[in-house]
C-alpha cells in the first residue's frame, strides 16, 4: 500500500514539474524530419523523447527480466526436485535402519 502512495506521489511529481517546464518554454522549433519540415512545441518534442526513451529502457530491461523469470522458474523445479529426492532418501532411511543405528557397524578381524 505504502509502495503504491510513493509510486502515485512521484508520478504526480513529475506530471507537476513537467506542467511547469512547459509553461516556462512555450516555444516553438522547426523539426526536420528528413522528408519535411514541421513546427512543433518544443514541449512536445521534449515530452515524445522522453516516453520514447522510457519505452526504449522497459524494452531492454523486459528482455532481462524475461530471461530471470525463466531461470527462477527452472531454479525452483531444481530445487522442488531436490526437496523430493532428500524426503525420499530419508524415508528409506528410516525404513531401512530397523530401529538401530543408521551407520553399519565393521566387523573386528583378530
Amino acid at each position: 500500500m505504502l509502495r503504491r502512495i510513493i509510486v502515485i506521489f512521484l508520478v504526480l511529481a513529475v506530471g507537476a514539474f513537467a506542467a511547469f517546464f512547459a509553461s516556462l518554454n512555450p516555444a516553438v522549433i522547426p523539426l526536420d524530419l528528413a522528408f519535411g519540415e514541421i513546427q512543433v512545441p518544443l514541449t512536445l518534442v521534449l515530452v515524445v523523447c522522453l516516453a520514447l526513451g522510457w519505452i526504449l529502457g522497459l524494452l531492454s530491461a523486459s528482455f532481462m527480466i524475461f530471461r530471470m523469470l525463466a531461470q527462477r522458474r527452472t531454479l525452483r523445479r531444481s530445487l522442488l526436485l531436490a526437496e523430493k529426492e532428500i524426503e525420499n532418501l530419508r524415508t528409506m532411511s528410516l525404513a531401512g535402519t530397523g530401529g538401530g543405528s543408521s551407520s553399519p557397524q565393521r566387523e573386528k578381524r583378530d
